[in-house]
């Protein structure tokens, strides 16, 4: 009975052992300078050790592998900008800036990924449309923000909630992903603090800002 319950785990372990084969694979060949576009089914499984049939019975196409790829390795990116806006924002800006330097980090981590997710969200409409579903998530989150804050009264009553909380996502995903992908890290500080400071004024209108969110504990 024993070894019946332990049959499935035995699977579980081998069959995520494959996948993390695979992606790793993946994400070597993209560091390694290689076009997620160019890049065959045949070669992916190739640099993974595995057959090409095995590399089907895990993943349905080349679209779902870099999908969740891109899931696991922007998950804590995600998570540092949804934590802050679900949070405290005592601190003001100051804490905000410490805030987009971790996102910033966590872009550069994976900037071949980005690449190679930008290039499929221009021909790959499922790629799109997993890429701006992971976007809009990020924008409910920060509009359910401004609607307490405006409720609370720290923000304009007249502010429109949504298309500014569009703003403030999109604005970090391509501002960052921009830079990322064309220049190195030197000027990261600067970009970060302009980051921070967008978001504030964008939310609160505060140019100060520094001292924390009166009332916010």
């Amino acid at each position: 009975m024993s070894s019946v319950t332990r049959r499935p785990s035995r699977a579980n372990d081998r069959r995520e052992a494959v996948e993390q084969r695979v992606l790793s694979a993946v994400e070597e060949l993209l560091s390694a300078g290689r076009s997620f576009v160019e890049l065959s089914v045949q070669e992916l499984a190739d640099a993974a050790g595995v057959a090409r049939s095995t590399f089907y019975v895990h993943f349905a196409d080349k679209t779902e592998l870099l999908v969740r790829l891109a899931e696991a390795s922007m998950a804590d990116m995600f998570a540092e900008g949804e934590r802050w806006m679900t949070g405290s924002h005592e601190g003001g800006q100051d804490r905000l800036q410490q805030v987009c330097s971790r996102i910033i980090a966590d872009f550069r981590a994976h900037a071949p990924l980005l690449r190679a997710v930008g290039e499929a969200t221009g021909y790959d409409p499922e790629v799109f449309r997993w890429w701006r579903a992971r976007i809009e998530a990020f924008i409910d989150v920060t509009a359910v923000r401004i609607e307490r804050s405006v409720a609370e009264g720290r923000t304009d009553p007249g502010l429109p909630v949504r298309p500014t909380a569009a703003l403030v996502a999109w604005s970090i995903e391509r501002t960052v992903s921009m830079t990322v992908v064309a220049t190195g890290p030197d000027r990261d500080d600067d970009l970060s603090a302009a980051l921070a400071r967008g978001v504030w004024l964008l939310m609160y209108g505060d140019p100060a800002g520094r001292a924390g969110v009166p009332g916010d504990s």
